[in-house]
């Protein structure tokens, strides 16, 4: 299980497998590399476009009214150009062309334009569009593992796997949150928590983590303080915050497809102008709230801080929505879920403020800020698990993460029940795109026994001496017991070594023992037609590895393994 080296590991990996694991690590490489270049360009694109000062927010605030519509309406031009002479579309969510190339082409992406669009959107950003940069880094680093896969001609499901490693160490490098960039790729683009893909997409997080750690910054995103939310009515105010941010998650994803459908119903010579005049609107309403403008990093951190006052706290959510709606809609390329994360901070501190006027024991709001964070992102992406990992490697605040835990859950669910799609499907959804069904826990109930059953079974008959019993049982293999039959393969019982330890030292009497007199008469015996989920039922009531399989006559069939029931429900 240990190797010395890394040289060691891949020396003992067949000549594909090799080749696969160096292009994972070539993937986080790149992933890691892509995230430092494009916040370069961002920070060029902000000291260019806006006035020195300390933050992004800052900068803006010092800049003249003219300056704030102006620079965003020149991103606006430099977007419609740009797709006016490329004539491809350079809008959408990335993630959800993402989805698309992982599960219905083979994990092929464009590198080329997935770079452009990536430096545009950086561009967009920097100049006060309000989106998030993530969208540029996560595909860039999904192009490239579709780029490494066509060149070394790795196979489809090594492609699919490998985008998803590129996207996931996008996440990971963006946010400076390896486990939660990995548990993003297998929850949100491969819908599975699978074994066998974990390795390859924690590999690849790890890797353009300490690439990005070691160019950019390792510290976390936000700098908060310590918060504890442990008390148990805290707790139930976290609860009770959860069903107000599910709500909100599924407006969210609502607007924006509103906006998105509205946009497109525009004759096309009005679509072409329609991103200057997008940006012109957040630009003209920066002048009185200048928060509007850029991905919100520098507000949220205050709101996370509770230096947010409740006016602002319940105006900007609403407003930053429709700033990121009529942007995303008009085709400003960019990512949502900094935008999310926008969102949920300003309602869950807004919430936080709120109790605490009410209740100053209840907490401090910008504790509630996080929960609204996490609970508003698994409530846009369908996401509970890796929203919670990621708000947490984004703070480092233990101290909030029962409720926040409870929250994101509840939040999910309840989003899920009000819009069944997701951030990410939904636009595909809308272009009539179907992926397959994600794999989900109901697959116990629809597979039935009889397709994992192995005809392995060894018999001995009821009158077998104990001595030959010991010897066919020490010749089985690991895990397999001994079953007693009758001539027609009845089964009257079940042998296991473990239980029969007990009879070995009664050497004077072994000769007269048979094997009725040992076997145990009431084996937990299944049929063919009985489903997993209750196959896993009897597993949970016995020490036994394999169970026998009988037909309606109790003769036996086969075994299953608790080993391969596991196996089926990782594929």
């Amino acid at each position: 299980m240990f190797y010395r080296s890394l040289r060691e590991f891949l020396r003992q990996l067949p000549g594909q497998a090799q080749r696969f694991w160096i292009l994972v690590f070539a993937t986080g490489i790149i992933a890691g590399l892509g995230a430092a270049l494009l916040f370069a360009l961002l920070r060029f694109v902000e000291h260019r476009a806006w006035p020195r000062a300390t933050s992004f927010l800052a900068a803006v605030q010092v800049a003249p009214p003219g300056r704030r519509v102006l620079v965003p309406v020149l991103a606006g031009v430099l977007v419609a150009t740009l797709a006016l002479v490329s004539r491809w579309p350079v809008g959408g969510h990335g993630t959800a062309g993402i989805l698309e190339a992982v599960w219905l082409r083979r994990g092929r992406l464009p590198l080329g334009r997935a770079l452009a669009r990536g430096a545009l959107s950086i561009v967009a950003v920097g100049m006060g569009a309000p989106l998030g940069r993530e969208g540029a880094l996560l595909q860039t680093g999904a192009a490239a593992g579709s780029w490494l896969a066509r060149v070394f001609g790795l196979t489809s499901s090594q492609a699919r796997l490998l985008v998803t490693c590129g996207t996931a160490a996008g996440v990971a490098a963006a946010y400076n949150v390896p486990i939660g960039g990995a548990l993003f790729g297998l929850e949100v683009i491969l819908g599975s928590f699978a074994l066998e893909l974990l390795g390859p997409i924690v590999v690849s997080c790890v890797v353009a983590t300490i690439v990005s750690r070691t160019l950019v910054s390792a510290q976390p995103s936000y700098v908060i303080p310590q918060y504890t939310l442990l008390q148990p009515t805290q707790i139930l105010l976290g609860l009770a915050l959860a069903p107000i941010l599910g709500v909100a998650s599924a407006v969210y994803v609502r607007v924006l497809g509103w906006a998105e459908v509205w946009l497109h119903l525009l004759p096309r010579w009005v679509r072409v102008s329609a991103a200057p005049v997008a940006l012109a609107v957040p630009g003209a309403a920066a002048i009185r709230y200048p928060e509007l403008l850029g991905n919100g990093y520098d507000t949220v951190n205050a709101a996370l801080l509770g230096k947010l006052s409740l006016a602002l706290l319940l105006l900007l959510p609403v407003l930053k929505l429709a700033a990121t709606a009529l942007c995303a809609g008009a085709g400003i390329p960019g990512g949502l879920f900094t935008p999310s994360l926008f969102y949920g901070a300003l309602i869950g501190g807004s919430f936080g403020n709120l109790v605490d006027r009410l209740w100053p024991a209840a907490g401090p709001p910008g504790a509630y800020a996080l929960i609204g964070m996490a609970g508003v992102l698994a409530g846009t992406t369908h996401a509970a698990v890796s929203a919670v990992l990621i708000i947490f490697e984004l703070t480092g605040d233990y101290g909030v993460i029962l409720p926040l835990m409870l929250s994101a859950a509840l939040a999910a669910a309840t989003s899920r029940a009000l819009e069944r799609d997701s951030l990410y499907t939904a636009p595909l959804r809308r272009r009539g795109v179907r992926l397959p069904a994600m794999p989900r826990p109901n697959w116990l109930r629809g597979t039935q026994v009889a397709t994992l059953m192995t005809p392995d079974a060894d018999c001995v008959a009821p009158a077998t001496p104990f001595e030959d019993v010991m010897r066919r049982l020490l010749a089985l293999r690991k895990g397999h017991d001994l079953y007693v039959c009758t001539g027609d393969r009845e089964l009257l019982g079940v042998l296991v070594l473990d239980d029969l330890k007990g009879s070995i030292p009664d050497a004077a009497n072994l000769s007269m023992i048979l094997a009725a007199d040992v076997m145990d008469r009431r084996p937990p015996a299944i049929t063919a037609s009985m489903s997993l989920a209750e196959v896993a039922a009897r597993f949970a009531n016995t020490d036994l590895e394999r169970l026998p399989v009988v037909d309606e006559r109790n003769r036996l069939l086969g075994t299953i393994s608790i080993r391969a029931i596991v196996r089926r429900g990782t594929f």
